[in-house]
């Protein structure tokens, strides 16, 4: 027979015979070799007839399949691997073509063998060994899976283009360098260095803590599977909302190879390739595979005239298959990633000024807030930088109120570099456009992993199957970027002559530069942050797993998982290193300035003069409210040595311990009746090394605090009941009812600001603040309620799944940034939604799909928490106070004392110090034991003085809500973070032959979201994220001789959507990051197949 000749095998039975067959498990024993000759055995075994082209599948090899299992998973593991799918026709045959996206190269295949009466949408097969790869449409789990060829289809890049595939997940990049992937409205909202990820991320099965694949584009997988709800029985510790698998492609023992070229604008330049070695008969097969993209920035710096957030990164992977015997198989996978350019970690930073109230009234009278410092001490420390306005509006446009930076409220009350105060930002505005920035500095990321893994399966009978994977990542990462997203006006600084009127000692030349040992010389301000760890990871499983001809099989195993790192973030601004350098001469005893020169540089020996000791509590003793002789390091960015107090530094040494043993039981009660239960016992144990910042701060290094450790061993499980009824209108249907119970470790929370004297308690490591920043936090649970459905109809050419899902979710972890660090606080919360994922493919070649989602996710009654956008939580009687300059979280006070305070009586820069520290420091006088009266500087007493505080009743701190941090706000009934209520995404394609040996596939995909909020207070209309929509296209042609070009366009209506913000520490003036989509791509991408 030539190449069009098909091969047609006609068994005898009946179509309903066939249809009832396929649902019933069989023994199978289809050994490994020609796919030909296994399609031939499956055939006389079940009956089923088969239609495929004998030319396209001569040469292909097969992994076989042995086993007690329906004739569906049969087939589907029978073509797992080798290009090809199975799609059912009205008479019962099953037509195999090739995975081309399948439905692009199916109108010639079904072309050359002939008329078929109808199409069937394939069933993709989950290759995950966990779920025994099993038909999708056959496991009893909201899961959605994608082939390589479907993403490719779809234009499924990576991992933020996945909520265009499945009902009710949503993607953001996050602060610093991570991203949150929600599913069912619970993610990863938490960041610090302890918090766990609550959608497991796993590569072939293997969870991976930190990891950079939805950094890269997908290459060379298999497919990836999105698995909905609890999964911590088979998937661990961190699956408490979901799981994404992927699931890279295996080698195979036969030649082939693919090579793919795309290029499109923003200078994008993607090159993939693989090629697939058969090294020694059918034992042993190498498979190299990679990519490399580069492409032009999607932003744009208007103060460097660069764009910027650009790519150039490269992945590659080896992966080596080994059957030394029948009974063995072993698979090893290196995969490497390496990224160095300019990537954003956040586009944009908003902000609204705030001002200072034009008066406070009180006992003294109306006091109006001076516009400087030394003018009744006012405007400056009532002031909190930005206030709230919608993230859409042109008032977000705006930059910073000054006086609340305490770095550069230091610079104006203890140097003489900002002569007469005026707010450096207030002739600079920012560019309404989400994709302009104007910062000093471009960003600049760098990025390297290596992951390993060795995955073994061991035949120890036909039934039993032992499994051992291995696993070890290492990952490093170094990115900066200007800390604000904004420039200052030049001029900012004054030589100290000309302040002095004479010549004098100065640190800025006459030139108005201030040389900083990091960020160089300047007029402006500047500010820059550098995120950077270095992380290992050791895992290690091992299962057993049956396949026995009788009801009863199972799965039991245990695995271990190792993991260490060191997060560092570290800022650095001129305006702290001119501040430290100051008070290491005016307080710390270190020699002057040199005197007054046209240009001044950095002089490292003078910065130091005055011999930094090693930074502990004990040495601040000396030190006025932790002001003194702090070590300033005189090395350049790239070699800092870490520990100098001219910069702020959140050091966070972590390590993880976890082991757990686990199984399940599948005991099938009835033919059409199967019952799953399984139980997961987990042994966490956690530790955190304290180790504050010292900004401004006497002492030189980070010394540790203290060591928190933790511990939790928790039971988790599920239990899951299915039914396969046969039913009259469905050709196929499952129904099926879970519980599930899904447990995410807690943590410790990283210090804040080293404790000094006057100002906080004197244990080790503690924090100002108490409600706000939690020493530690605790563990999630998620108890988690499922009915579902899924259903095969109309001959197979439809699919309808559905399913609706009820959680009870405890201690979920949410954080925000308090004292210059990540906390996470907990919140129990409600979780109530439903889901709709359909396809549909009436006529060959003409496919519709469809996903939607629906979901309700609140916050449980007595919800409360400290809004650090608005302390007072809007109460007229009180008003936010900023604190003295090495400290950083503002507090409240009643707006009777500030009208004192604004009178002159007292001292505004430490009221927060006084009025909420148990053991003072008065700055004149003795130690004072217990809370402090801000006006009188002694122990509160009603009416402390009334000759000379007429009307002033006292102010007894203790009294204060939460001590002073704020009203707590009721968010009962709040919506969870970046929950829409409704998801939608519709896709359609037809495909054609267009020419004898060419197919042609138009497809388009939109992709709709409704509006969620950004943080639990869901204040209008500052927490309030609009919707969006993605309307995607594509244009594919393919043909036999494995050519295939694709023209696309994403994004097609340039939509900029705001996908997250994240609000930034009071120090930090309240800005508020913001992180959005990508603008409109569209290229070109030819792709050839051997």
């Amino acid at each position: 027979m030539n190449f069009r000749t098909t091969h047609l095998l006609l068994a005898c039975c009946a179509t309903s015979a066939l249809v009832a067959q396929t649902a019933r498990a069989q023994d199978f024993n289809i050994p490994r070799g020609e796919l030909k000759s296994a399609l031939d055995a499956y055939a006389r075994q079940t009956g089923t007839p088969l239609i495929y082209a004998n030319g396209a599948i001569q040469g292909i090899k097969t992994q076989g399949v042995t086993g007690d299992v329906t004739a569906n998973d049969a087939l589907s593991r029978i073509l797992s691997g080798t290009g090809f799918i199975m799609r059912r026709d009205a008479s019962g045959a099953v037509g195999i073509s090739r995975d081309a996206q399948s439905a692009i190269a199916l109108p010639l295949e079904l072309a050359q063998a002939g008329p078929v009466n109808r199409a069937s949408v394939e069933t993709v097969t989950v290759t995950s060994s966990k779920l025994g790869g099993a038909d999708v449409q056959s496991v009893p789990i909201a899961i959605t899976a994608m082939s390589q060829e479907q993403l490719t289809a779809t234009q499924t890049a990576g991992g933020p283009d996945l909520v265009k595939n499945v009902p009710n997940l949503t993607f953001s990049k996050t602060n610093f360098t991570g991203y949150n992937i929600q599913i069912r409205g619970i993610g990863t909202q938490a960041i610090s260095v302890s918090t766990d990820p609550a959608v497991a991320v796993s590569f072939n099965d293997i969870p991976f803590l930190r990891n950079h694949f939805f950094e890269q584009e997908f290459f060379d997988v298999s497919q990836v599977e999105v698995l909905r709800g609890p999964q911590g029985t088979l998937y661990g510790r961190n699956a408490t909302a979901g799981v994404v698998n992927l699931i890279s492609a295996r080698p195979t023992d036969r030649y082939e190879a693919m090579g793919s070229i795309d290029v499109g604008n923003y200078n994008n330049r993607r090159l993939e390739g693989m090629f697939n070695l058969p090294i020694y008969d059918d034992k042993i097969d190498l498979r190299v595979a990679g990519e490399w993209t580069k492409r032009d920035g999607y932003s744009f710096n208007d103060a460097t005239g660069r764009s910027i957030d650009g790519r150039d990164l490269w992945s590659g992977r080896v992966s080596l298959l080994v059957r030394p015997t029948d009974k063995i198989t072993a698979n090893f996978v290196w995969e490497h990633f390496d990224e160095n350019d300019d990537r954003e970690r956040s586009t944009k930073q908003l902000c609204q000024k705030d001002t200072a109230p034009a008066v406070v009234d009180g006992p003294a009278g109306p006091q109006v807030p001076g516009a400087g410092y030394f003018s009744n001490f006012g405007a400056a420390w009532v002031e909190q930088g930005c206030k709230q306005t919608s993230l859409y509006a042109p008032t977000a446009f705006q930059t910073p109120n000054a006086g609340a930076v305490p770095f550069i409220a230091a610079l104006y009350t203890l140097t003489p570099y900002l002569s007469s105060f005026g707010d450096p930002y207030a002739s600079q505005t920012q560019s309404t456009n989400l994709r302009v920035t104007s910062s000093l500095i471009d960003p600049h990321y760098a990025a390297k992993n290596d992951t390993y893994e060795l995955n073994v399966d061991f035949n120890v009978t036909p039934q039993l199957t032992l499994t051992s994977q291995t696993a070890y990542n290492q990952d490093y990462l170094y990115s900066t970027e200007d800390y604000n997203r904004f420039n200052t006006r030049p001029g900012l600084f004054t030589d100290a002559s000309v302040s002095n009127a004479t010549p004098s000692p100065t640190l800025v030349g006459m030139d108005g530069e201030y040389c900083d040992p990091q960020l160089g010389c300047s007029s402006s301000l500047v500010g820059q942050d550098v995120s950077r760890e270095h992380a290992h990871q050791f895992y290690q499983e091992g299962r057993l797993a049956s396949a026995f001809e009788g009801p009863l099989n199972f799965v039991a195993g245990a695995n271990y998982l190792n993991y260490k790192t060191v997060e560092d973030y570290i800022v650095m601004s001129n305006a702290i290193s001119l501040a430290t350098e100051t008070f290491n001469g005016s307080f710390g005893g270190g020699l002057p300035p040199p005197m007054d020169a046209t240009h001044i540089p950095f002089d490292a020996a003078n910065a130091n003069s005055c011999g930094p000791l090693p930074a502990s509590i004990a040495n601040l003793a000396t030190s006025f409210l932790g002001i003194g002789c702090a070590y300033i390091d005189p090395n350049p960015l790239s070699k800092i040595d870490g520990n100098g107090h001219n910069y702020f530094r959140s050091q966070n040494p972590y390590s993880l311990t976890s082991w757990a043993a686990f199984g399940e039981v599948y005991y099938q009660v009835a033919p059409d009746l199967k019952l799953t239960g399984g139980l997961r016992f987990t042994d966490d144990k956690k530790s955190f090394d304290l180790r504050p910042s010292w900004a401004l701060v006497a002492g030189e290094g980070y010394p540790s605090t203290g060591i928190v450790d933790q511990e939790w061993r928790e039971v988790t499980g599920r239990f899951n009941l299915s039914w396969t009824p046969q039913l009259d209108f469905t050709d196929q249907t499952l129904l099926y009812a879970s519980y599930a119970h899904g447990y995410k470790g807690g943590g410790a929370n990283p210090p804040g600001v080293i404790p000094t004297p006057g100002f906080f308690s004197d244990a080790p490591g503690t924090s100002p603040s108490n409600q706000t920043h939690p020493l530690t936090f605790k563990p999630e649970f998620n108890d988690a309620f499922e009915l579902g459905t899924k259903n095969s109809l109309l001959d197979g050419t439809l699919t309808v799944n559905g399913d609706v899902f009820l959680y009870k979710y405890q201690n979920y972890q949410i954080s925000q940034i308090v004292d210059r660090t990540s906390v996470n606080l907990n919140f129990n919360a409600t979780v109530k939604g439903a889901e709709l994922e359909s396809t549909w493919e009436p006529i060959p070649g003409l496919r519709f799909n469809l996903s939607g989602g629906y979901e309700n996710a609140t916050l449980n009654n007595g919800s409360k928490a400290i809004d650090l956008m608005d302390r007072t939580a809007g109460n007229p009687d009180w008003l936010v106070v900023k604190p003295f300059i090495t400290a950083t979280s503002n507090c409240i006070l009643p707006t009777y004392v500030v009208n004192e305070l604004l009178a002159g009586h007292g001292t505004m820069t430490l009221a927060c110090t006084l009025a909420y520290t148990e053991r003072s420091l008065a700055p004149f006088g003795d130690p004072v034991v217990g809370v402090t009266d801000p006006v009188t500087f002694q122990p509160y007493v009603a009416n402390p003085d009334p000759v000379n505080l007429p009307g002033y009743i006292g102010f007894n701190g203790e009294t204060a809500p939460n001590f002073g941090e704020g009203f707590d706000k009721n968010l009962s009934g709040n919506q969870l973070p970046n929950t829409p209520h409704f998801t939608l995404s519709m896709g359609a394609q037809y495909s054609m032959p267009v020419s004898e040996n060419w197919a042609g596939t138009l497809r388009g995909d939109f992709y709709w979201q409704s509006d969620s909020f950004a943080r639990v207070f869901n204040d209008r209309p500052y927490d309030e994220l609009h919707g969006y929509t993605n309307l995607n296209f594509a244009l594919i042609f393919t043909n036999q001789d494995g050519w295939q070009a694709m023209a696309y366009v994403k994004n097609v209506l340039d939509t900029t959507a705001i996908t997250g913000a994240f609000l930034n520490s009071d120090d930090s003036a309240l800005t508020t990051n913001v992180f959005v989509t990508d603008p409109r791509l569209f290229g070109i991408r030819l792709t050839k197949n051997w």
